[in-house]
């Protein structure tokens, strides 16, 4: 009886607050559009739609991600521009004065003015244009498309957690501010059951213990406030932090577009649009070009340049007195010998390259894990909300006819409290798996690719990275640069890749090392102390020396 009675008193930390006669609510209107318990000032409606729409365009981490993209299409500008034709102007100018010494003057046969000055203006234009790389710009171009394909879909998946996290803090909002209502109707509930144990008191009918366990559960019904309200601050004050503001009057949830049906459907979606699969692959492509690029500094190269110098007198200047040089030039580089760099640059790419081709294997198996488990979640919580929605139907009923054999004296105080918290308790709780239903299958959301405002929202403006990038591919562009480029793209080397290998296998069945005896029962540590590392610390100077 006593283990008993301690459950029963676990139970009355939730306690309820209806009326007797108070009929369930739907679950969804428990979590979104319960109605105040006080008549509040009318203020506008905030939708979810309001919420993303804003932390899309105002969001720090979303907006630092595409300027890192915008970053990685300069890379790609970088890398057009190893074909491109440059040109530069080169102008040097001289000034020499000269104080010949005693010998240098009597080696002379007519004395003349021991100081001699003079002045030099060379300019010299350079055009060169690289007619092949050894394929060396091809890998590099490919290497950074591939680049910006993996900064775009970690854009992509940078906006899906952007998103996630403020759909979730808008269904904490909407559901703690239920359970806040709930627990301040509990709270009057408990002070109208004092007053009433204190009157059947005076009267006789029932003990200083029952009242005295009435206060005690008044007591934790405000503790329990307390502790709403400041979670219920917390969550506002992750709102903020995410949307840009504070959380005015939100509207309830609606219905999340493109949730799957079945799992092989949420699979068939990942494949195509999962941005942390995509990433992963993207990845891999740009250390193979890697591969390329390294094994073509081993390759020979082909650069056209010319010249036009003018050489002369700085001061006083006449054009007609310049020396004027034109040189035309057309050079091959054949590369001998090298040290093994080229040899261990590509073999290094290599090895990087085997490493993002094992990523892909890893961020399949991780995102076949989140969406397993995201759809687990949502298939739980669904049939949880209709289990609970059966329970608070049983609590209602429950608490009603415990009531009333309260009034007319067949149950005890302790009974009637019990009774109240065991139908908070399902009300809260449905509560609760309304709002886990929805996150999951916005998780799920997330996983398969989905989660993005171009698929949620409905006219809202959508960043479009293609501009950026077509902005820095025209950036310092010339009529023949597809000649060139096309050129090296048909002696660019392939990228030879290694085969993946592994651990050989043991000889044996495996098992786990033999663990070392049990040293019995062990001494208490008074002190962990130990001896600083020599070099990082210093030692203090004695006080007469006025050393700092």
């Amino acid at each position: 009886m006593r283990a008993l009675r301690g459950r029963l008193l676990t139970g009355l930390i939730l306690l309820s607050a209806s009326p007797p006669l108070m009929l369930a609510r739907p679950a969804a209107a428990q979590i979104a559009a319960a109605p105040s318990v006080t008549a509040q000032p009318a203020e506008r409606e905030e939708t979810l739609a309001d919420a993303l729409d804003d932390a899309y365009h105002s969001a720090p981490q979303l907006q630092a991600q595409r300027y890192t993209l915008r970053a990685s299409d300069e890379d790609y500008a970088q890398a057009l521009a190893e074909t491109r034709l440059s040109t530069e102007i080169r102008v040097s100018g001289t000034y020499n004065k000269t104080v010949p010494g005693e010998t240098t003057q009597a080696t002379r046969i007519f004395p003349t003015s021991p100081i001699i000055t003079s002045n030099t203006l060379a300019a010299t234009a350079t055009a060169t244009q690289p007619i092949l790389t050894g394929g060396k710009a091809s890998a590099d171009r490919s290497a950074a498309l591939a680049e910006i394909r993996a900064g775009r879909a970690q854009l992509r998946a940078t906006e899906g957690d952007l998103l996630l996290s403020v759909l979730t803090s808008y269904a904490d909002i909407l559901r703690d501010t239920e359970a806040v209502k709930l627990r301040e109707a509990n709270l009057d509930q408990l002070r109208s059951t004092l007053d009433e144990v204190g009157a059947r008191r005076e009267a006789g009918q029932l003990t200083r213990t029952d009242a005295g366990l009435a206060r005690q559960q008044l007591y934790l019904a405000q503790a329990l406030q307390v502790t709403t309200d400041q979670q219920l601050e917390v969550e506002r004050a992750t709102y903020s932090s995410l949307v840009g503001h504070d959380p005015g009057h939100l509207a309830p949830l609606p219905q999340l577009p493109g949730v799957p049906s079945t799992i092989d459907e949420a699979f068939r979606y990942a494949e195509e649009l999962n941005p942390d699969m995509a990433q992963a692959i993207a990845q891999e492509g740009r250390s193979r070009a890697t591969i390329a690029s390294a094994a073509a500094q081993g390759r020979p190269s082909l650069a056209l340049s010319g010249s036009a110098t003018l050489t002369g007198s700085g001061v006083p200047y006449y054009f007609r007195n310049q020396d004027q040089q034109f040189v035309g030039q057309m050079v091959l580089t054949i590369p001998l010998t090298n040290g093994g760099r080229v040899g261990s640059a590509v073999a290094q790419a290599q090895d990087r390259n085997s490493a993002d081709r094992i990523g892909i294997e890893y961020a399949r198996r991780l995102m076949v894990e989140q969406i397993v488990n995201a759809w687990n979640a949502v298939v739980a919580n669904q049939r949880s909300i209709s289990i609970q929605t059966q329970q608070v139907e049983a609590a209602q009923i429950y608490d009603e006819g415990t009531y009333a054999e309260y009034r007319e004296g067949l149950r005890s105080t302790f009974d009637a409290l019990y009774a109240h918290g065991v139908l908070r308790d399902a009300e809260i709780a449905r509560l609760g798996a309304v709002h886990d239903l929805y996150v999951a299958q916005a998780t799920l959301l997330r996983r398969i690719g989905l989660l993005e405002v171009r698929s949620l929202l409905t006219g809202t403006g959508l960043y479009n990275p293609d501009l950026n990038l077509r902005k820095a591919e025209l950036r310092g562009a010339t009529p023949i640069d597809a000649v060139f480029a096309g050129a090296d793209n048909l002696i660019a080397p392939g990228a030879a890749q290694h085969r993946l290998r592994q651990p050989p296998n043991g000889k044996g069945p495996t098992g786990i090392a033999p663990a070392a005896p049990d040293p019995g029962a062990l001494p208490w540590v008074r002190s962990s102390s130990g001896t600083p590392l020599p070099g990082t610390t210093g030692t203090p100077m004695p006080r007469s020396s006025g050393a700092q």
